[in-house]
């Protein structure tokens, strides 16, 4: 993380990216074997029969309905998350996609892909050689965009994530670091690269609780 203190850009940066799953099922099979064992005890009154293994294939739906939710549930483990409030805004698909792409280059120490998105200023400005020393030992989390603003297409990006690093590396000699950062983004080629913050912008970092 000193490195991250030291370029401004570095500090502002972080986070892994994730995926989603969705698991559907159907018991309508198990449930088509129950009304001939029912309509044998039933002998005597044939109409009945037939509604007494309907109402018991009911519940049937149930096993469908059951699996419902986890889509919910395992929803993208290590993707950005993004406040409620910007749901709605035009600009919120670009930026997480950058963020996605970001934070998962520094996960996974991919100088190539980090690289690739910052525009040519910053790229001038962030080697490999920095970039591998500076994430040696650097693995993010919990990333949520919490705010945007914008104007003539640039967009300022608030996130939190927390970083978890050797201590020696760290701008504040903890294992762990929770962040509030602004990411300063130009659009390119229908998405966002990412730009130089202005000279007073400071992140704001504490250890964590």
């Amino acid at each position: 993380m000193p490195f991250v203190i030291a370029a401004a850009v570095v500090i502002v940066l972080a986070a892994g990216g994730g995926g989603a799953y969705a698991l559907v099922s159907s018991g309508s099979g198990k449930n088509s074997a129950r009304p001939p064992a029912q309509s044998t005890v039933k002998t005597k009154v044939p109409p009945a029969a037939p509604a007494t293994p309907t109402s018991a294939a009911s519940p049937a739906p149930s096993p469908t309905l059951a699996p419902t939710p986890t889509p919910s549930v395992t929803t993208s483990p290590g993707a950005v998350a993004v406040a409620p409030s910007l749901s709605a805004n035009p600009a919120t698909t670009g930026v997480v996609n950058l963020l996605n792409r970001y934070f998962t280059s520094i996960n996974t120490r991919n100088y190539a892909e980090y690289s690739a998105l910052l525009n040519a200023q910053m790229q001038s400005g962030n080697s490999a050689s920095s970039f591998d020393s500076g994430y040696a030992t650097t693995k993010d989390s919990a990333e949520k965009l919490v705010a945007l603003s914008g104007s003539s297409g640039d967009e300022s990006a608030t996130v939190s994530f927390t970083s978890h690093q050797s201590p020696a590396d760290s701008v504040n000699s903890s294992s762990c670091t929770d962040w509030t950062i602004t990411l300063y983004l130009a659009p390119h080629d229908g998405g966002y690269v990412i730009t130089h913050p202005p000279s007073s912008y400071h992140p704001a970092y504490t250890n964590c609780p």
